[in-house]
């Protein structure tokens, strides 16, 4: 009898062992980094990490403000968390300048440029980079808009991210021969008025993975059907949302590369020892039903150039 209570209490205190608390934090609600958050909590989930059991998560939405990113990160600190995963480079910059002197790992997610965010160099801090090829997104653009000479271009300058891609469209577009015209926009709601200013200007609009315009999104659709301007948003997820043309990354699948890097932490491996890692794997999506419904036509050419195509609201990947 008191080796069946022995049993029992040891089974008992092993049944109660404290679950790993992770902290998960984005800037905005958008289903780009909705799926990052899914692909990592379904990398944990195959590998045994089960929510209710042996890990408890704990989900943050900054609604696209810094100062609640910070104050996002400082309670992630105060509730003790085990290890944090930031989405986006806001998220990444708030929880890094809370959590730098701490020993607990800090596991970043789509963040365009970490060096330049300045995530770099901390010794329990990580992750994954979702920098995009904007030179191959301007090619492209060549390619399927007839007589592009003018693209539009939206983007927050408060934003480490989009300032860096900007500079880099800026210098692309030079080297190509395309007059870039850039609005600002420094929040969600400067958006509208910002792809308003574009009406009449350009030929086409282009916008990278700025998480401000990502909000804000369907305004700049609206505004790019009643142009009936061609407009490329680098973001796949975008494509039923009313986007002509979306290239990058599957983001399910960003989540599941940072999924890994929380892995190998959670397995013993020092962030410091885990250089970060690029995304690969650039995907191209044309939205025919836009195209007839702005009058815009992808040349037989062009549709070659295609990762996959939407109609009748229901996308195929070509093989």
């Amino acid at each position: 009898m008191k080796k069946l209570l022995l049993a029992l209490v040891v089974f008992g205190l092993i049944g109660a062992a404290k679950p790993i608390v992770i902290g998960i934090t984005q800037i905005v609600d958008h289903p780009a980094l909705n799926a990052c958050r899914d692909g990592i909590i379904e990398a944990l989930r195959r590998a045994g990490y089960i929510e209710g059991q042996n890990v408890q998560f704990i989900f943050a939405n900054a609604q696209g403000d810094f100062s609640v990113a910070m104050a996002i990160a400082q309670d992630f600190l105060a509730r003790g968390v085990d290890l944090v995963v930031s989405i986006t480079t806001p998220s990444s910059q708030a929880v890094v300048q809370v959590f730098k002197d701490t020993n607990i790992p800090v596991v970043f997610s789509a963040v365009t440029d970490p060096v330049a965010a300045g995530l770099i160099g901390h010794p329990n801090v990580t992750g994954a980079s979702d920098m995009i090829d904007v030179r191959a997104d301007l090619e492209l653009l060549l390619k399927v808009v007839p007589g592009l000479k003018r693209l539009g271009q939206i983007y927050n300058p408060g934003e480490v991210n989009s300032a860096t891609l900007t500079e880099m469209t800026k210098k692309a577009a030079k080297e190509l021969g395309i007059e870039l015209i850039v609005v600002p926009a420094e929040g969600t709601a400067a958006v509208p008025l910002a792809a308003q200013s574009l009406l009449g200007r350009v030929d086409a609009i282009y916008c990278t993975t700025d998480n401000t315009v990502a909000a804000a999104l369907d305004a700049v659709i609206e505004v790019s059907k009643r142009g009936k301007i061609p407009f490329l948003f680098a973001d796949p997820t975008s494509l039923e949302r009313g986007v002509l043309i979306c290239t990058g990354f599957d983001y399910f699948d960003h989540g599941l590369l940072t999924g890994e890097i929380v892995l190998k932490v959670l397995r013993g491996t020092p962030p410091k020892d885990i250089p970060f890692v690029r995304q690969a794997g650039t995907k191209v999506f044309f939205n025919l039903d836009v195209a007839e419904e702005i009058g815009f036509v992808f040349s037989p050419e062009a549709k070659k150039l295609a990762t996959g195509l939407l109609f009748g609201g229901q996308r195929f990947i070509k093989e």
